[in-house]
């Protein structure tokens, strides 16, 4: 069943409703892509056209819960959040929405974790 955690699909719907009313994708230019590479997970938005947002579809309320134990871990020694970056792509109204990295981003935002490791795409 999706979205059976409320805490869960409040942040989402949260986040839903902060994104910029024009999100369209712009490209990032090449010194932001390499020089940022890491941002705290309240920075970034969930992408509405993913089925992760789709209240039929939703998340996986196990597989962020087990991301958010995993950040916790890997925090309390001093260890990157996760091994694998965010997916994200810069948006016009300001910001990044993620492309790929929807629980994991999720599984942050519930461990509180400051900071994730992003890599921002042009694939627009």
């Amino acid at each position: 069943m999706a979205f059976e955690n409320s805490a869960v699909h409040d942040m989402i719907l949260e986040y839903l409703a902060r994104l910029p009313q024009d999100h369209t994708p712009v490209k990032a230019g090449i010194l932001e892509r390499s020089v940022m590479r890491a941002i705290a997970p309240k920075k970034l938005f969930p992408n509405p056209d993913d089925e992760f947002t789709d209240p039929k579809i939703g998340p996986n309320d196990s597989i962020i819960m087990n991301y958010s134990q995993i950040a916790r871990w890997n925090r309390a020694r001093d260890l990157d959040v996760y091994e694998e970056s965010i997916i994200v792509c810069k948006i016009r109204g300001g910001g990044y929405m993620i492309m790929n990295g929807h629980h994991r981003w999720a599984g942050a935002l519930l461990a509180s974790v400051p900071r994730v490791r992003i890599s921002i795409t042009n694939n627009i």
